[in-house]
């Protein structure tokens, strides 16, 4: 498992030589926002600076780098200026978690993902900054029947007890 506040820390590495080919700026879910589809991947350059792999086409080789398994010249075809998308991760950061009552349990501030598949496993979650002084943060896995809208991630209370 990795957090998604990790895994923008990490560098992409060429498969053949290990030199760096970028960073990992951003995540792009899929339509549920269950699983990560793919990267967007930003090297040093001020134009055509961005790229969007396939999750698939990454291997964790440890805590701190990934290397992408794909030929390295086969990104600058793929350079853009810009790339944003209606499921980037970073979206549902903040986002208010409620049960089928409407009630307010906490907001997401990071996510727990799969290393091996892309899943996305969970949020941590916050109900409030004294909260997380005096208990720390909390887990909440993402279930099947996990409801997630442009408004908030709905879920079943009886997972909270």
């Amino acid at each position: 498992m990795i957090r998604y506040k990790k895994l923008l820390t990490l560098k992409i590495l060429d498969r053949d030589t290990r030199e760096p080919i970028g960073k990992i700026e951003e995540i792009i879910c899929s339509d549920d926002f269950k699983k990560v589809d793919y990267l967007v991947i930003k090297n040093g350059n001020l134009i055509k600076n961005k790229a969007i792999i396939r999750f698939d086409d990454i291997h964790f080789i440890n805590k701190d780098q990934v290397v992408y398994i794909k030929a390295a010249n086969d990104l600058d075809d793929k350079m853009e200026r810009n790339i944003s998308s209606e499921k980037e991760g970073s979206k549902l950061f903040n986002k208010e978690i409620i049960d089928e009552n409407e009630e307010c349990i906490g907001y997401v501030r990071d996510i727990v993902i799969n290393k091996d598949n892309g899943k996305i496993e969970g949020f941590i979650i916050t109900e409030g900054i004294f909260e997380d002084l005096i208990k720390g943060r909390n887990y909440l896995p993402l279930l099947d029947d996990t409801i997630i809208d442009d408004k908030a991630i709905s879920i079943r209370s009886n997972i909270l007890i």
